[in-house]
C-alpha cells in the first residue's frame, strides 16, 4: 500500500452532519490500519475534544498521533507531546484588544486550556458539543498581558468572512482561516494543518509521497495542498475543492471511508 499516512479533518468530514460516525468509516479505519496504514485526525478542536470523540472512530492505539488546534498541538492519543507551536504573545494581545474595541466575541487557547472572559450561551454550548471545559478569567486582554501562558490558537465567533478580511494581514506571527462560516481560527504561521502533516511525516519517518489528506473547510487547504493526494468531501467549501486533486462523496455519504478503501486498494 503506497499511501501509509491518511489524515482527515473531523467536523464536516469524518463526522456526519448529525454528529455521528458512520459504521462504514469505523470499519474502513480498522481495515486501513490492518493494511499497515496510520490514520490521523487533524482538527481545529482541542486535543481533549478529539480524545473524547476517538471512540466514535474506533481509535484506541495509545501511540496514534492526533493533530489538534489547527496544527498547534500534536500529541499521541496517550498524551505524549510531539510538537507544540505557539503564537507571539504580542500578536495575541493585539488581537484581543482589537476584538474588545470592536465588540467581537473571541476566545483563546493554550495547549490544554480554553480561556474565556465569562460564561455565555455560546461558549457553554461550544464546550458541551466539544466535551471540554473552560476557564473564566475576566477581561481577556488583561489576562493575556499578565499571564505566563503561551497561546496556540485564537477563535472569533461571528461573521467569519468579514473578520478574515479584517485580520488576515495584520500580524506576521498569526495566520487566519475559516473553519466554518461562523468560526475564524488563528494559529501560528508555523502551525496550520499543512505544517502539522509535514511534522507527522518526520515523526513517522514517512515521505510526503506516502500521504493522503482530506477536509471540508479553508483551514484544511494547507494540508490538502501539502499531501501527495489532497481530497475534499462533496460538501466542502468551494475554495478547498479548487485546491483538491480528488472530490469524494459528502460526509453524510461515506466519502472518507470510500477514500480509505481507494488507498487500501491502491486505486488513487
Amino acid at each position: 500500500m503506497k499511501y501509509r499516512l491518511f489524515v482527515s479533518d473531523f467536523d464536516g468530514t469524518a463526522l456526519r452532519s448529525d454528529r455521528t460516525v458512520s459504521p462504514l468509516l469505523a470499519r474502513a479505519i480498522k481495515d486501513y490500519e490492518s493494511a499497515g496504514g496510520t490514520f490521523v485526525i487533524s482538527s481545529g478542536r482541542m486535543f481533549e475534544s478529539i480524545v473524547a470523540h476517538a471512540c466514535l472512530l474506533g481509535l484506541d492505539d495509545a501511540d496514534m498521533p492526533i493533530c489538534a488546534q489547527d496544527g498547534g498541538v500534536i500529541k499521541t492519543l496517550s498524551g505524549k507531546e510531539i510538537a507544540i507551536t505557539t503564537m507571539p504573545k504580542s500578536d495575541v494581545l493585539d488581537f484581543a484588544l482589537e476584538c474588545e474595541r470592536s465588540g467581537l466575541y473571541f476566545q483563546v487557547y493554550s495547549k490544554d486550556t480554553l480561556f474565556v472572559e465569562k460564561a455565555n450561551e455560546f461558549n457553554l454550548g461550544y464546550c458541551n458539543v466539544s466535551k471540554i471545559g473552560m476557564r473564566e478569567v475576566g477581561k481577556l486582554s488583561d489576562f493575556i498581558a499578565f499571564s505566563d501562558e503561551q497561546f496556540v490558537k485564537v477563535l472569533h465567533h461571528g461573521d467569519a468572512e468579514w473578520a478574515l478580511e479584517h485580520f488576515k494581514d495584520r500580524y506576521e506571527g498569526i495566520r487566519f482561516f475559516l473553519s466554518s462560516a461562523t468560526f475564524l481560527d488563528g494559529a501560528s504561521v508555523n502551525a496550520g494543518k499543512g505544517n502539522a502533516l509535514i511534522k507527522l511525516c518526520a515523526y513517522l519517518n514517512l515521505g510526503i509521497e506516502n500521504t493522503v489528506a482530506i477536509g471540508d473547510s479553508m483551514n484544511d487547504i494547507s494540508m490538502v495542498e501539502a499531501a501527495c493526494v489532497g481530497a475534499a468531501v462533496a460538501n466542502a467549501d468551494d475554495r478547498l475543492k479548487a485546491k483538491a486533486k480528488l472530490i469524494v462523496p459528502s460526509n453524510d455519504d461515506d466519502g472518507v471511508a470510500k477514500l480509505l478503501y481507494m488507498a487500501i486498494n491502491d486505486e488513487i
